[in-house]
């Protein structure tokens, strides 16, 4: 229930839905396990775990989704392994050589073999829906499973109007400018963590972990001209992140204060807890996006 990355998108238009049509849309692509064949398979399950009957929590203008991931775990190596000795056998038996399509179609029949009896791991992602802000935000470091995520909405829904919300920012201009100046927008301090490196793709990187970020040191880095790709941030005292060029937020750590607004709820209201934990968790990543976005300014003047 507490993101601890963040992927997040932006609604191009208002939206509004309903509780019954929505969960209806979900229960379309419901979260199967995998069959005999099926190295993997993804779908929606409980929002809540087994403390929930729904596929979707609403809660306060704000929509909780969890997808599920089911896989097939069958090594490479292994794999390559059998193709290998069963290609020698047959080189050595009929003494021809084993082209290209055979040894695929050798590759095929090992996997059919071995998937009924390999192991399975499954995973959960979670986003939520900020239906008052138009927000999406994903719980996860990469675009790529955060993009497996609205696919799978955008696939139940029939439509998903999207864009990835920081898209339009230069955010390598604004990280390196605040780091030059030493000085974030309001609500925001500099942490001690920061990644620096030259403007060339290829070019040198500085990578700072509990650094003192106002040296001279990194005042020497950024004379030199290199930019700033990723930088630490205490919101507030109540969330520490780092945020990258690419738009990703990622290692949010919580005030104990937050942690332990909700301690009093007791294990018996499991529901009632997870339900609270996620309207102030939602509640505290909506105000630190709304604020980091006002510092960035509109995106239509970049």
């Amino acid at each position: 229930m507490w993101f601890s990355n963040l992927i997040c998108y932006r609604f191009k238009q208002d939206v509004s839905y309903n509780q019954d049509e929505f969960e209806k849309a979900l229960e379309q692509d419901v979260f199967r396990p995998c069959g005999s064949q099926d190295m993997s398979t993804f779908g929606w399950t409980k929002a809540l775990g087994k403390h929930g009957e729904s596929l979707s929590h609403f809660s306060q203008n704000s929509i909780l989704l969890c997808a599920k991931r089911e896989e097939k775990v069958l090594p490479a190596s292994v794999i390559n392994d059998m193709v290998a000795e069963k290609v020698e056998l047959i080189e050595r038996e009929e003494n021809r050589p084993v082209k290209k399509k055979e040894k695929d179609e050798l590759k095929e029949n090992i996997l059919s073999t071995l998937l009924p009896q390999a192991f399975k791991k499954s995973s959960l992602q979670f986003a939520f829906i900020d239906q008052a802000n138009g927000w999406v935000v994903v719980n996860s470091a990469s675009f790529n499973k955060a993009e497996e995520l609205l696919a799978l909405l955008r696939k139940s829904l029939g439509t998903l109007p999207v864009v990835p919300a920081f898209a339009n920012y230069d955010l390598d201009v604004f990280l390196t400018d605040w780091l030059t100046k030493f000085e974030a927008p309001e609500g925001f301090a500099i942490g001690t963590d920061a990644e620096l490196q030259e403007p060339d793709d290829n070019g040198a990187q500085v990578k700072l972990k509990q650094h003192d970020l106002s040296s001279d040191e990194i005042k020497s880095h950024l004379d030199n001209g290199k930019r700033v790709t990723k930088l630490a941030f205490d919101w507030r005292e109540r969330v520490k992140f780092i945020l990258q060029n690419d738009g990703s937020i990622k290692r949010l750590s919580y005030a104990d204060a937050l942690k332990e607004q909700n301690a009093d709820i007791p294990k018996e209201d499991m529901a009632v807890k997870l339900d609270a934990d996620f309207i102030l968790v939602s509640e505290e990543i909506k105000e630190l996006l709304e604020e980091l976005t006002q510092s960035l300014g509109d995106s239509s003047d970049m």
